[in-house]
């Protein structure tokens, strides 16, 4: 159970703090608590399942570095295979691919996704490995979002399910870093096929629609992962609403496949 503190805060009080507190992270600090997802900072933050406090001790064998991405230099919409500087990765996109962009400017290079009409969720594997991620296992953000935007971690475990982050990187006026160590976060599953819930429906159910949709609490395996990545759950608003990444990193351990 989280703390239980007898405190009593308005909930619009709530949003304008979590807002302001968000729009004035100096250029060069990490992400700070916000929203239902809590940013866990450069140091990582959370100590335990779920996103409970469970060891104070450092790990006995420490995730260690599996790869950094920070995209190649050259503009591409849709974003393409050749748009990740690491080539050992795979690419895939969730959503219509055509409407995320790999943008550049003279000094830097992110994704783009302020033009999707649709959900969208963007992930990468490596065809020779999986990734154990359990223990101090991590995703480093390095964000920019503007409007009212969260960009949460997506991972597809070795079984096939997909599973999405409450936690989420916030607006901010400046790039921002966060890790979140996935064994502390909560999860949800994340709906990818249009399929029916029960036999009311009124509407059939669409083969080609791919929902990226957060559904019911889950605890996802994380020994044995096959894709991560990230996603906003959201359709862009342009440039007002939209979110950034300019890098990603993941902390780990891998697994050969067989």
């Amino acid at each position: 159970m989280r703390p239980s503190h007898h405190f009593v805060v308005a909930p619009l009080a709530i949003l304008l703090l979590s807002g302001g507190a968000a729009a004035q992270t100096p250029a060069g600090q990490t992400a700070q608590p916000s929203r239902a997802g809590r940013g866990q900072g450069r140091a990582g933050g959370g100590s335990g399942p779920n996103g409970r406090g469970s060891s104070f001790m450092a790990p006995e064998d420490p995730a260690k570095l599996i790869f950094h991405e920070s995209w190649t230099r050259p503009m591409a919409q849709p974003m393409v295979q050749t748009s990740l500087a690491n080539q050992n990765l795979s690419l895939h996109i969730y959503g219509n691919a055509d409407e995320i962009r790999k943008t550049m400017h003279p000094t830097e290079d992110y994704t783009y996704t302020g033009e999707t009409t649709t959900n969208w969720a963007l992930t990468v594997s490596d065809k020779t490995v999986y990734w154990n991620l359990t223990g101090d296992g991590r995703v480093r953000l390095k964000t920019r979002n503007s409007g009212y935007r969260f960009l949460h971690v997506v991972i597809r475990t070795a079984d096939g399910k997909y599973f999405v982050s409450e936690e989420g990187s916030g607006e901010s006026s400046a790039w921002i870093e966060a890790d979140y160590i996935l064994s502390d976060l909560h999860w949800r599953n994340l709906m990818m096929t249009d399929t029916p819930t029960n036999a009311s429906n009124r509407r059939p159910p669409n083969p080609k629609r791919v929902p990226i949709i957060a559904t019911s609490p889950a605890a996802p395996d994380l020994s044995k992962v096959d894709e991560v990545g990230f996603s906003d759950l959201m359709e862009g608003g342009w440039i007002p609403a939209t979110t950034r990444v300019n890098a990603f990193d993941l902390y780990g351990k891998t697994i050969p496949r067989k």
